[in-house]
């Protein structure tokens, strides 16, 4: 079994911080600091992070522009990984009455761990000039920063707190996405990639349109514009398809489809195999999904879309496709017992229907 997340924050982390505080701030109460260690263990990774972040507040001066003066000098001492996040989290959780220190201190800060949680209540209550610093992040010589413009700005960043603004008018975090697309870390146009699947989920067409343009100028990174659609592929929407370049009506026969075996359990493998045949008198270029329809212990349906395969498929031609896929449960997916229905998806049209019996459920 891997080792917990949480465990990744633990009493070496604590040390390493009060370490580099006690450099840089001599009184620091390092014994009451690292206390904290003792409370951590029956907390989970979020909860531990906020908890050393409060105990470093209890520690460091309380003006707020002097601890937090002292954390970023800490940083630029030498600390990264999840030593480092706690100290984000200080500024998130403390530093939203002082946003002129604040985003100033995140622009250190982000090059150990990332802020782009600590920045949201920022964007949230103080738009306008949060703002602003993304614009000169943007600019930034350092590819930490620049990511952290994009991510940090993200509609539906995971495990963020929702910025409304950012939902209701997606042009502000499009205007960053504009100067970013070109940026020379391939880490940073990942993160584009990223906050446009995000906005597609609210403005699919919008997104479209946007790639359809940056695509049009012909010197946009290809990955970048498919990863930004994937979501919207699995939909089978055709300005997605069209703007990849994909055929979006597709004129195939399913000469079979099919799921072995019928029955499983957990933990069990599936084999779907598919053979298509082209009506068409011209190349297709193709997206093959699947979708399972997992029951749930409510007695409703939960839809999750699977990439399958792309193929070109000749003028008239018959292809076999197989996929094997492991049934077991996920830290996203339990499993209940059940018919489980599997759909084939060409170009987002489902074309056939199999299914399979799960004959136990997750524990």
């Amino acid at each position: 079994m891997p080792e917990p997340l949480k465990h990744r924050l633990a009493g070496a982390e604590v040390d390493v911080i009060a370490d580099r505080v006690q450099l840089v701030y001599p009184s620091f109460d390092r014994s009451r600091f690292v206390s904290i260690t003792s409370e951590m263990e029956a907390l989970e990774l979020k909860d531990r992070i906020a908890a050393v972040a409060d105990r470093l507040h209890e520690t460091l001066p309380a003006s707020y522009p002097e601890a937090v003066s002292i954390l970023v000098q800490a940083v630029e001492g030498g600390m990264e990984g999840f030593a480092a996040w706690p100290l984000c989290t200080f500024v998130e959780r403390h530093g939203v009455d002082h946003p002129t220190e604040s985003l100033a201190a995140m622009e250190s800060l982000t090059r150990a761990w990332s802020c782009e949680f600590a920045v949201r209540p920022f964007l949230d209550q103080h738009l306008n000039q949060t703002m602003a610093a993304v614009d000169r992040w943007v600019d930034s010589d350092d590819a930490d920063v620049r990511r952290l413009a994009s991510e940090g700005t993200r509609p539906r960043l995971p495990w963020g707190p929702r910025v409304q603004a950012l939902s209701d008018d997606p042009q502000i975090g499009l205007g960053v996405l504009e100067r970013l697309r070109h940026d020379p870390s391939e880490m940073v146009r990942r993160s584009v990639a990223n906050h446009l699947n995000d906005i597609a989920k609210d403005h699919p067409d919008l997104v479209v349109e946007t790639l359809g343009r940056w695509a049009g100028e012909g010197t946009v990174d290809e990955r970048m514009i498919s990863h930004a659609l994937r979501s919207l592929v699995k939909q089978g929407h055709p300005g997605a398809l069209g703007v990849l370049g994909f055929t979006t009506d597709a004129q195939v026969d399913v000469v079979a489809f099919e799921v072995s075996p019928g029955s499983v359990r957990l933990g069990d493998i599936i084999e779907l195999r598919a053979v298509l045949k082209s009506t068409a008198d011209q190349v297709q270029r193709l997206v093959i999904d699947f979708v399972i329809h997992h029951p749930t212990a409510r007695g409703s349906l939960s839809t999750k879309v699977f990439k399958w395969t792309t193929v070109e498929l000749e003028a008239g031609a018959e292809q076999m496709l197989t996929k094997r896929r492991r049934i077991e449960t996920a830290s996203t997916r339990k499993y209940t017992a059940g018919i489980h229905s599997i759909e084939l998806q060409v170009a987002g049209a489902v074309l056939a229907t199999a299914s399979f019996d799960l004959l136990d459920g997750s524990p």
